[in-house]
């Protein structure tokens, strides 16, 4: 008998390729996810820096043009950081949707995949009656020789 063969082979590797463009796709995002969420721990990190320089500041003794200059500081901050909660926001939303989309493409393949074992199965069926055909024929083809002789 011949060797499997999955007809729908370039289907599946096509599917294959899909999904892992698809999770390269997620990994990009995630890594981006990641990225705003660093930067904003170091503005966060900034801010309590610039609040304890300007506590420090204030118990030295600080004129009101430095204590403006801190305040300026911590708001150019704030913003920042609202600016960088709007783009987190977006790239969890991303990541998200990008997630679905691979579990999508993982159901896909997963499809094909079943279908690839169903047909392996009744591939090995069919091997084994003609396997089972075949010794039948040498024990039938062994009992006429003897019965001839």
């Amino acid at each position: 008998m011949k060797k499997f063969e999955f007809t729908m082979r370039r289907i599946l590797d096509l599917k294959n390729n899909i999904l892992e463009a698809e999770k390269n796709r997620l990994g990009q995002l995630q890594e981006k996810q990641r990225k705003i969420e660093a930067l904003i721990l170091q503005l966060e990190e900034s801010m309590q820096q610039i609040s304890r320089e300007m506590l420090e500041a204030q118990t030295k003794g600080v004129t009101v043009a430095e204590l403006i200059a801190y305040n300026a500081r911590r708001a150019n901050i704030r913003m920042q950081l609202e600016e960088l909660a709007l783009r987190l926001a977006d790239a969890k939303k991303s990541v998200d949707h990008q997630m679905q989309i691979v579990v999508e493409a993982s159901r896909e393949v997963s499809k094909f995949e079943k279908v690839e074992e169903r047909q392996y199965e009744v591939y090995r069926e069919g091997e084994k009656k003609a396997e089972t055909a075949r010794v039948e024929e040498l024990v039938l083809n062994n009992v006429t020789r003897r019965q001839v002789v």
